[in-house]
């Protein structure tokens, strides 16, 4: 299906959606950002609730089934007072700025001054209880820490925000401007199906991390369905994402990519949530064809590999299976597997077949610790093999805007996290310690890592074992606290510091880092990798 079609079948669906605005309603989305969903976890931890919690943003329709006040910010709602609205009003329309005004400084050798100022608007509206919109733009400028702008450099873009514009050529600290834009339209013609197209971020876990689909790069273009019948949960998520690794940079080199996702959750019973995932990334068009949108990946059925094999594809597929166990009343532990690449016998010898990517993570969270309200643990582990995501064509590899969609640290690591946070009314406070080690690639050799080469250049068949290359430990620790002021916006005033170690054999990398800002939070932003 050439470009084109596409798009007249997204405008089909948008005037769809423009006929229904004045018999339908609201279905806005949850923040995205973790500050706020401890309490949201908390309360469906309870064995009684049925919510499944893999699929986030939530929609305000799950959270208003939260009966605990405490559990969360009561007028927050990705800016909106939707919540408190009169029931006579049916239709709303809300406008709020955006701000961001960051400054901090890094001390040792290196030391600079980092700073971040953004403005914006977000604008949310919705029409009855079936239908909602909500569109956010910003623009800004920042200098940043130096481990965060190595990233920059490498990727050309600014992390979780988008492609970085050099505003000031310092080769000491140089300053990048940058632009952010996502919103979507949300329709629930019933209490089964939610439909939901637009440009923004998505996370398909339980734990800090990710390995299935994460909120670490940039917002992308997206269609989800998502289905709630009996104890399942079944949803569709169809994206147009870029390939920007051309050396150029420029937005006129980016190629267009696509995904479409799977996931089926199960409430097994009432503590455990089973669920298997799938997704197949392709190219839009190489040296020797225009393809476009593959209309066989519209299937909202599972499973692709039938699909692939039918088409004699050679697209880059994964599957996986998460779980989630209440343990008791204020404990659980959580999981995920993913497999790009598997083979029984290769795995049963051990021998380090490169082909065999598999990833894994375990991770465990206690709420109300010691009986202190809000005071809540938690900690994981992520474990990744060496070429996992990545792809024999770059184009192909599990990332949009230079950015991984699972984990931001790519592949060829093991990693342990840990946090320790407590809330009281609108303070926030969080301790975080993170131990990672990976292995590096050379410039000349691909060990694993950089799912951004192509693992056509592999340097052996077997003997590819975790962490291999050039041996790296990243250790950072932090504590922050944030206060709330106004909960319509998600807006707050933050401070905090950090440590962060990286060293191999070979060099070792010492930053201290303090900062301080008041902003409107978006949704979460990764610098620990």
């Amino acid at each position: 299906m050439k470009m084109h079609k596409y798009y007249k079948i997204c405008l089909l669906f948008v005037f769809i959606l423009i006929e229904t605005l004045f018999l339908n309603a609201q279905q806005l989305n949850y923040t995205l950002n973790r500050d706020f969903l401890y309490g949201i976890d908390e309360y469906y931890n309870r064995k009684e609730e049925k919510e499944n919690t893999f699929i986030k943003p939530y929609r305000f329709e799950q959270i208003k089934k939260i009966k605990d006040s405490s559990a969360i910010f009561p007028r927050l709602l990705s800016g909106t007072k939707a919540e408190e609205q009169d029931k006579k009003a049916k239709n709303q329309i809300e406008i709020y700025p955006l701000l961001t005004a960051n400054t901090g400084y890094q001390l040792g050798e290196g030391s600079r001054f980092t700073n971040d100022l953004a403005i914006g608007g977000n604008l949310i509206g919705y029409i009855g209880d079936k239908f909602a919109f909500n569109f956010k733009a910003l623009a800004g400028k920042g200098q940043y820490a130096s481990f965060v702008d190595s990233i920059i450099f490498e990727s050309k873009v600014v992390p979780g925000i988008g492609y970085a514009y050099i505003s000031k050529a310092d080769s000491l600290n140089p300053q990048y401007a940058y632009q952010y834009f996502s919103g979507f339209l949300s329709y629930s013609p019933n209490k089964i199906f939610n439909i939901q197209v637009g440009q923004d971020k998505h996370f398909w876990g339980d734990g800090y991390r990710s390995l299935f689909l994460s909120d670490a790069g940039s917002p992308y273009p997206f269609m989800k369905i998502t289905t709630n019948v009996w104890k399942l949960t079944y949803v569709n998520l169809y994206t147009i994402m870029k390939d920007a690794t051309n050396p150029s940079g420029l937005k006129k080199d980016w190629l267009n990519k696509y995904a479409t996702l799977h996931y089926l959750g199960w409430n097994a019973t009432k503590r455990i949530t089973i669920g298997v995932f799938e997704s197949v990334v392709w190219q839009g068009s190489d040296s020797t064809r225009y393809r476009g949108y593959d209309v066989n990946y519209l299937n909202p059925i599972m499973f692709f590999r039938p699909t692939e094999y039918s088409l004699g594809s050679s697209d880059n597929a994964f599957v996986g299976f998460n779980f989630k166990v209440k343990l008791f009343k204020k404990q659980q532990v959580y999981g995920q597997l993913l497999l790009d690449e598997f083979l029984l016998k290769e795995v049963l010898k051990n021998d380090g077949w490169w082909a065999n990517k598999q990833a894994f993570q375990l991770g465990f969270k206690s709420f109300d610790m010691f009986k202190v309200r809000h005071l809540n643990f938690q900690t994981e582990f992520n474990y990744v093999r060496p070429y996992t995501y990545a792809h024999g064509s770059v184009q192909q590899n599990y990332s949009h805007m230079n950015q991984p969609l699972a984990h931001p640290l790519g592949a060829n690591f093991w990693e342990s996290v840990s946090f320790l946070n407590y809330r009281h009314k609108r303070l926030f406070v969080e301790a975080k310690f993170q131990f990672a080690r990976y292995g590096a690639d050379s410039a000349t050799t691909d060990y694993g890592k950089n799912i951004f080469m192509s693992y056509t250049n592999r340097p052996k068949e077997y003997g590819n074992f975790t962490t291999q290359g050039f041996q790296t430990n990243l250790i950072t620790a932090s504590l922050r606290a944030a206060y709330i002021l106004d909960t319509r916006m998600n807006f707050k005033i933050e401070l905090g510091a950090a440590y962060r170690i990286q060293e191999s054999a070979y060099s070792k990398k010492n930053i201290p880092y303090v900062f301080l800002g008041i902003k409107t939070d978006l949704s979460n932003l990764y610098d620990d990798y």
